[in-house]
């Protein structure tokens, strides 16, 4: 009766213990260890969802090495994920136990099971998996953000992606050809060119080919485009400025390579070139804004925008893994954990 009562309470034990990654210090992919806490009760306003899906962005990455600080350790990553909820707390009305769901930009992912606050919680409607959502939630609002609020693309357009074959690269260069675009993609391989060119490029070239800054001069008959959109930074942002038109759009949404380490504000000012540094924090800023964000972005994807998703899955216990693969650059699409 002893060893059936100690089994049990260890089954017991064992339920109650969710998967998680956590750092405890900044540093190379090998800080993100993989461990089992406790799981805990959701509270006022809260409800606790068991995940089936994490988004891994680049973003994640600047947490872990030290780019942007952390409060205090140990630290979960991760700001995005779709799954089932599996606990409600007090004072919620919108949500239910069952419910398919996903949040963005809500520190701490990293996990199998965890407590979010319903303020940035969506329903993900019926017929789109966990997986699918995880994958266009951070990257399709952005590139929602970019294509229709920080440059409404119009059709007859010529755009510039940098890092085409990525998470956001791709989903923002099937949008802005939806939109009537010409599309001109680069990406940092060979194999990816073709990659680029299946998501509905017209044209694309290596990124540190420095010849397609004359290619992409012929292609507009030397008027250059009308906006680049960089997620790259410091390895794309100089070349970048050679080929926007008087008058034309760079928008640095991102900096995987780091920061651009000298703007010419002088040459921009002189071309009348715009430059924006976007942040969906600024764009999504209620309730409102974020139910229609998420409207237009998974029906964009319900109407076959986006066609089929390039996704690439890791076990959430190789995190580490995931990360260094995306940073060397070696994935495509958009990569997600699964617990």
């Amino acid at each position: 009766m002893t060893m059936l009562t100690d089994m049990s309470g260890l089954i017991t034990e064992i339920a109650n213990k969710s998967g998680i990654v956590k750092i405890y210090k900044q540093g190379a992919p090998s800080v993100l260890g993989y461990e089992r806490e406790t799981i805990t009760e959701p509270g006022p306003g809260e409800v606790r969802v068991r995940q089936e899906a994490i988004g891994l962005n680049f973003v994640d990455t600047y947490y872990r090495d030290g780019k942007f600080p952390v409060k205090s350790f140990p630290y979960t990553p991760g700001v995005e994920a779709a799954g089932v909820i599996e606990a409600v707390g007090p004072w919620v009305t919108e949500f239910n136990v069952g419910d398919h769901v996903g949040y963005h930009f809500i520190t701490g992912a990293y996990a199998e099971s965890r407590v979010v606050s319903t303020q940035q919680l969506i329903h993900i409607p019926a017929g789109i998996t966990s997986d699918e959502a995880a994958a266009i939630l951070v990257k399709g609002f952005t590139a929602r953000m970019l294509v229709k609020a920080v440059h409404p693309v119009k059709p007859g357009d010529v755009v510039l992606v940098h890092a085409a074959a990525g998470g956001v690269g791709t989903l923002l260069t099937k949008w802005a050809k939806a939109l009537g675009a010409t599309v001109i993609g680069t990406t940092g391989s060979e194999e990816k060119k073709e990659v680029v060119l299946a998501n509905g490029a017209d044209y694309v070239f290596l990124a540190e080919c420095r010849e397609f800054v004359h290619s992409v001069l012929e292609i507009t008959n030397g008027q250059g485009v009308d906006v680049v959109f960089d997620g790259v930074g410091k390895d794309t942002f100089t070349h970048s400025l050679d080929l926007i038109r008087k008058g034309g759009k760079i928008v640095l949404y991102g900096s995987s390579s780091g920061q651009p380490e000298h703007i010419d504000h002088g040459l921009l000012r002189e071309r009348s070139i715009i430059m924006a540094t976007p942040t969906l924090s600024a764009y999504i800023t209620d309730r409102e804004v974020l139910e229609e964000y998420a409207a237009d972005t998974f029906g964009a994807f319900q109407n076959g925008i986006f066609e089929k998703l390039a996704i690439t899955r890791y076990p959430l216990s190789k995190a580490n893994q995931a990360q260094a693969d995306l940073e060397a650059r070696k994935t495509t699409g958009s990569v997600i954990l699964v617990p």
